[in-house]
């Protein structure tokens, strides 16, 4: 099966590396030169780590807060390239370089059909969400690939597992098909809505997703805002629990188990914390967040 997949990752990525090579060749001399030949360096290491088996996905944990959380062992997994070098390629301009120029549904089943290769060798990303753009729900290849992916797995099979597409902001203006996103959570899939604050977008998002999201993350900005910020987190707690009030609520950009402490204690309905500076190590991160309550508790922290 893993063959299989790897066939079908290769090939894709030789397609679009045919496609996007005449688009660097024609980019030569421009402002956008530097941004795509960094691209397609990246899509080429993209295919080197898949042939030689090399770990391209890292998890964040979703830590959780909460008293009764839904899943014990979620994170997101975060895309984590290396040159030929070994040395890391950072993600981001990589992949705003194909999403810039019309690559989008093309590079996210790339990174999907990738991303649930991961899940199928490694234990670890039972419960992952992974990213991809509003644009790819709208892709009909996109959908017909990852969807008879998913239907292999058989999610509904193995329920101490669960994948999440996590919606970026990508693309908001896009009117999503409720047809197709049904048919992926038929096959098991959640939906998780990312970087939710409180712009007219975020409106037109989460209305978007009225009875399918599953999740919402909201904005790093909103978690570390001032409380004189309109965009504060008080004011977006109330805001998603008017839009969306069963979602599962997740806080992203929290510093340390003492700033997960104050977040559960002014709003008890976020269920889970997500950051770069919390601990990998689930016991770690549950370890510092009892023993920074415990500090509240006796007026020390």
């Amino acid at each position: 099966m893993a063959e299989k997949h790897d066939k079908e990752l290769l090939s894709r990525i030789e397609s679009l590396l045919t496609v996007y090579r005449r688009f660097v060749e024609d980019g030569e001399g421009t402002p956008q030169e530097e941004s795509l030949v960094y691209g397609l360096r990246g899509l080429v290491n993209v295919a080197n780590m898949i042939l030689r088996n090399k770990i391209m996905f890292t998890m964040e944990p979703w830590h959780a807060i909460g008293p009764k959380p839904s899943l014990s062992r979620a994170g997101e997994m975060l895309l984590r390239l290396k040159d030929y070098q070994n040395e890391p390629m950072p993600p981001y301009p990589f992949i705003m370089a194909f999403y810039s120029n019309g690559f989008v549904p093309q590079l996210d089943t790339i990174l999907v059909l990738a991303a649930l290769r991961r899940v199928e060798m490694d234990d670890r990303f039972r419960q992952v969400s992974i990213n991809i753009s509003a644009k790819s729900l709208r892709d009909a290849d996109f959908v017909k690939v990852v969807l008879g992916r998913l239907e292999e797995m058989e999610l509904l099979y193995h329920p101490e597992h669960k994948i999440i597409f996590e919606i970026h902001e990508s693309s908001v203006e896009l009117a999503m098909s409720r047809k197709v996103l049904e048919l992926f959570r038929s096959v098991g899939v959640g939906f998780a809505i990312d970087d939710v604050g409180m712009s007219m977008d975020d409106v037109m998002r989460l209305s978007e997703f009225e009875g399918i999201a599953d999740y919402i993350k909201i904005d790093r900005h909103c978690v570390l805002g001032m409380p004189e910020d309109p965009n504060n987190l008080v004011n977006v707690m109330s805001f998603i629990r008017t839009m969306l009030p069963e979602t599962v609520v997740i806080a992203e950009g929290v510093q340390s188990a003492e700033h997960a402490q104050t977040i559960m204690r002014d709003h008890p309905d976020i269920d889970y914390v997500q950051g770069l500076y919390l601990p990998t190590s689930r016991r770690s991160f549950q370890t510092d967040f009892y023993n920074a309550g415990l500090g509240y508790k006796q007026g020390i922290a």
